[in-house]
């Protein structure tokens, strides 16, 4: 792709405050037609008819087999890892990620244990968690494809035949990911995505698990609607964390504009990097693999040109956020080592730019040249 010219704009803040993201909204009009059939089926929710067509469209869109939606991405971990039994357990995991991955560990009484994160990917490292699988009593691994971008999961998954533990991915931004190739849904035990609002693709609130399992697959149908089963006895203790019809609609709707979303959005990712390049380091990783434009993270040098930026961002009308700082495991301290070098360097130096589908060329320059700027002083 030809790089972009970066254009010395003059720093006149925005009309309006340019957010750090924003949802994408389809036609009111193609969504109203989902809602007009579900208002006149009288069906809003319990596996209605639009929820089993988003289903079978995202089952063939991302080829997999036993994909079930869920109310948000957080229940999907908890399903995840109450199947896999993991409360008293011990399980590894990721410092560097959004706090549901180890609070939804929490709240089914699993012990986690942090490891470090890889310098350059900002994903769990496995080398770094090698020697806790030989000296701890380890029952998963919890790796996160961190702003999309895919993990070493040949590594993760070779990890988990050899120690015959069960590698549950959160991939929370990465339902359009590729490692290798294929698709990342392809790797570990279970997959647990987010389709909340500030996701590429989104049903407003929601989530999906993708399991390998048949048997898994048919007891998250069970727990996802109060553990009752075809009978309509109770089989188990189970919640509600079912999908309602109004949410699958705004997926179908979502999911018809994909392409034109990710277009859009790859193409300001690239304007990004050109017009930043030596001033800033961008999230990388030496495998084949496909990051879909969910985020623009970038890491500063230092925490110091962080803030700087920052403010000056600010002052000229741009939003931008920290990820993930601060860190988000205080709450887990007992049960950490005493240092994560790379994830503490890594924390304070990352700040997100603004991205999302119809952000201006013009946006993206001046914001790179505020950047630039800063940094320079």
């Amino acid at each position: 792709m030809q790089q972009s010219k970066v254009v010395q704009l003059p720093l006149t803040p925005p009309k309006q405050k340019v957010l750090v993201t924003q949802p994408y909204v389809p036609s009111l009009d193609k969504y109203m037609h989902y809602v007009e059939k579900a208002f006149h089926a009288k069906w809003l929710t319990n596996d209605g008819p639009i929820l089993k067509e988003l289903t079978d469209r995202l089952k063939d869109f991302l080829g997999v087999k036993y994909l079930l939606l869920v109310s948000n991405g957080t229940a999907a971990l908890q399903l995840a890892y109450k199947i896999k039994n993991l409360s008293g357990k011990n399980v590894i995991s990721t410092p560097f990620t959004f706090p549901a991955t180890t609070t939804a560990l929490e709240w089914q009484n699993a012990n986690v244990i942090l490891s470090d994160i890889d310098r350059n990917s900002w994903n769990l490292d496995p080398h770094s968690i090698e020697q806790r699988l030989t000296d701890s009593d380890i029952s998963a691994i919890v790796p996160v494809n961190i702003f999309g971008m895919p993990c070493d999961m040949e590594a993760f998954d070779k990890l988990g035949k050899a120690h015959n533990i069960p590698i549950i991915y959160d991939s929370a931004q990465s339902m359009l990911s590729k490692y290798k190739g294929k698709s990342v849904l392809q790797y570990g035990d279970i997959h647990c995505m987010s389709f909340h609002a500030t996701k590429l693709f989104h049903t407003v609130e929601g989530g999906a698990l993708v399991f390998n399992s048949k048997e898994e697959y048919e007891r998250a149908q069970r727990l996802i609607n109060f553990g009752i089963g075809e009978n309509g006895v109770v089989e188990e203790a189970g919640i509600n964390a079912k999908m309602s019809e109004l949410h699958a609609a705004m997926g179908l709707c979502i999911l018809d504009d994909l392409p034109m979303l990710i277009e859009n959005r790859e193409r300001s990712v690239e304007q990004y990097k050109a017009a930043l390049a030596n001033s800033v380091t961008f999230q990388s990783n030496e495998q084949d693999v496909y990051t879909p434009p969910m985020y623009m993270p970038v890491k500063f040098e230092t925490e110091e040109a962080l803030l700087k930026a920052n403010e000056k961002l600010t002052l000229q009308g741009y939003s931008s956020r920290r990820y993930f700082f601060p860190k988000n495991h205080h709450f887990l301290q007992p049960s950490i080592p005493s240092v994560l070098p790379v994830s503490d360097s890594t924390s304070s130096k990352i700040l997100c730019l603004p991205l999302m589908h119809n952000l201006s060329e013009n946006h993206i320059f001046n914001i790179a040249d505020v950047i630039k700027r800063s940094i320079s002083r």
